[in-house]
């Protein structure tokens, strides 16, 4: 196994942290996380009919309603956390046609001036220096543009569209959010995972065309101006699996075993200077990714077996090179009878109770919070682990022998709260449990036993 020859961070957040209740950022934190993560739905923030007469970039216009997340942002921010704000949808009005039903969440042709608009003033507002309100400084255009729930048209006359589109938007996001400050950071949508032919894109395909690339073995930039390239400092992906943490998929998709060869695509447009943003290698994200769990999921990922995938999902994105990996999300959905479980989201951290101060964590949450990984070798065994909030020190290893905890090891904790090495003599049979110790708390025990992978899909298997 390759083992990082410099240091590099993991930090965690949670998407979608939809309530401006106090307990919910208090549960982020106690999950380890730093980001919390949420829509900024256009739509509703915005007028439902174009006035005749307004100021669209003034964050002080009186036909825009900030309230809702306007408590949000000063609840995050109270809280200590670092809030990233997703434009999310756009009403009607800013819409150049009405496909597939005209549904805000998933806009048609939206005009790339009103989104400018737009994003100037959700920026200024949040700048730091409007009505005592705290600052944001990481933004995002649109969700999921390779998939028709999200972003249409797809495609015109059979002929792919969509990457077009969504380059022409992000570049006028980008220009506008910069222009209120420009040190905030910019995140390009998120893609998610897999082609689905006729209406979904492969994020390979989607982002080769976004960028001007070709060549799935060897990136390498098309003939042309690229259109004066593509603004954005930090690209996103959803890399849910249909397995666990290692799942490939196919060639233009991009599950978690697959974050290798979107790397090398970002690495191949930054040296052909596609990407116009503030970093010379641009930092690639996963602000989604989780299972369902079982409970209350009867199709979900069974208990020990989402704290094992949780903790090997962390890892392999910090080998991967990602630096920031958001849980999606806080608690799980209201129960919905009209829908089946597969068709809903139990893939919280935490249980939903009547109100977010009943939610009761989730036993995959202490692995979030601190994973560790160890894995049988011929010589013993191979140990990975983030401590809870990143902190450096000094990190205790231990075994399980004849029902008894031993000390095996001490390990030392970067700047980033990272700590790998290897411990020899235990282990070599694939057999025995191994945890890590810091300061007075403890990893989730991490078997040496290997677990095989199977067919799970990211939301619950669909149940007779």
């Amino acid at each position: 196994m390759e083992v990082s020859q410099q240091p590099q961070p993991l930090t965690t957040g949670v998407s979608y942290v939809r309530e401006s209740d106090p307990a919910s950022f208090e549960h982020v934190e106690a999950a380890g996380a730093r980001f919390a993560h949420r829509w900024l739905n256009w739509f509703s923030v915005a007028p439902a009919q174009r006035p005749a007469s307004w100021a669209p970039e003034d964050p002080a216009d009186p036909h825009y309603d900030w309230q809702e997340v306007d408590a949000w942002v000063v609840e995050a921010v109270n809280a200590g956390l670092e809030p990233l704000l997703q434009v999310y949808g756009a009403p009607s009005w800013a819409q150049g046609c009405n496909f597939p039903a005209g549904l805000p969440n998933s806009p048609c042709e939206t005009d790339p001036a009103a989104l400018a608009d737009f994003a100037l003033a959700a920026a200024r507002r949040y700048s730091g220096y409007f009505g005592g309100l705290p600052r944001v400084r990481y933004w995002q255009a649109l969700n999921e543009p390779n998939l028709n729930l999200f972003f249409n048209p797809q495609f015109v006359e059979g002929r792919l569209v969509s990457p077009y589109l969504y380059r022409r938007l992000l570049n006028s996001f980008y220009a506008a959010v910069k222009s209120a400050h420009g040190s905030n950071l910019v995140l390009a949508a998120g893609l998610g995972p897999v082609a689905v032919p006729g209406s979904t894109v492969g994020p390979m395909h989607f982002a080769r065309a976004l960028l001007c690339m070709r060549g799935r073995r060897q990136p390498r930039p098309l003939r042309g101006g690229c259109e004066g390239g593509v603004h954005f400092d930090i690209f996103d992906i959803h890399p849910y699996t249909t397995g666990g943490p290692w799942h490939r998929g196919r060639a233009d998709d991009v599950q978690l075993g697959d974050l290798a060869k979107l790397s090398d695509l970002i690495a191949a447009a930054d040296r052909a200077g596609r990407i116009k943003g503030r970093f010379r290698r641009t930092p690639i994200w996963i602000t989604e990714f989780s299972w369902d769990s079982k409970p209350p999921d009867p199709g979900g990922l069974p208990m020990p077996v989402l704290k094992r995938w949780t903790a090997e999902a962390l890892f392999r994105a910090w080998r991967a090179e990602i630096t920031h990996f958001f849980w999606y999300s806080l608690r799980d959905n209201p129960p919905d009878r009209r829908l089946s479980f597969a068709e809903t989201f139990e893939s919280g951290l935490y249980f939903r109770g009547a109100t977010v101060a009943e939610d009761r964590p989730k036993p995959h949450v202490r692995a979030f919070r601190f994973p560790f990984v160890a894995y049988s070798r011929q010589d013993g065994f191979y140990f990975w682990g983030r401590t809870p909030e990143s902190r450096s020190g000094r990190v205790l290893l231990q075994v399980r022998w004849a029902g008894r905890w031993y000390r095996a090891g001490v390990a030392r904790a970067d700047r980033y709260g990272i700590f790998e090495g290897r411990i020899a003599g235990y282990g070599r049979s694939e057999s025995g449990m191994v945890r890590a110790m810091y300061r007075r708390e403890r990893s989730v025990p991490f078997s040496l036993r290997p677990v095989r992978g199977f067919y799970q899909p990211p939301f619950g298997r669909p149940q007779p």
